[in-house]
């Protein structure tokens, strides 16, 4: 081999050297510094606590309105990655308890399985429910007057879903998803 060559292929390992040491460098910060790689707080929870925040579901369901009591939670939809492929979404599930005149307007729908409840919702449950898909994501068991809600969605939603008939009753209620409700 001559000279040059052994010269060539020396810097050439040197340079490889450098660019291995580099790149363990860049991974060992990666875990320490999660924004170096584009990566998000890795120590922040994928899910949320339950909420009892009704004003939210209303909004975003407005034809379960008047809801006697809701408990809802968000989770990541997926296992997270560093760096991201892609915006994290999402996903809502919950449980709303509405009047029984709301669960009887509601549309006839189709019989639905048994929904995979997260494991922190579980206790708000009815027994024994027998779901019904009413459509918009939602699963009504008529005889509790309970709807199991899922949504996903890479940002919180602003885009109501459709209404449902007035329940029967010889005046409308002050509630009712035609009227506004008190601010």
């Amino acid at each position: 081999m001559t000279r040059p060559a052994k010269l060539a292929l020396i810097i050439t390992a040197a340079l490889s050297a450098c660019v291995i040491a580099a790149c363990g460098v860049a991974l060992a910060l990666r875990d320490w510094v999660p924004g170096l790689a584009g990566c998000e707080d890795p120590t922040r929870p994928p899910k949320t606590a339950v909420f009892t925040e009704k004003v939210r579901i209303e909004h975003m369901y407005p034809q379960l309105q008047p809801i006697q009591s809701v408990h809802w939670q968000e989770h990541e939809a997926r296992a997270r990655s560093c760096p991201q492929i892609g915006p994290m979404d999402y996903e809502m599930n919950g449980f709303a308890a509405i009047t029984p005149d709301r669960a009887a307007a509601a549309p006839e729908g189709s019989a639905a399985p048994t929904p995979d409840v997260p494991a922190d919702l579980r206790p708000f449950a009815p027994p024994s429910p027998h779901w019904e898909d009413v459509g918009d994501g939602l699963l009504l068991d008529r005889a509790s007057a309970t709807v199991y809600f899922t949504r996903i969605s890479s940002q919180p939603s602003s885009s109501p879903g459709p209404s449902w008939p007035a329940p029967p009753s010889s005046r409308p209620s002050p509630l009712s998803p035609s009227s506004p409700g008190p601010s």
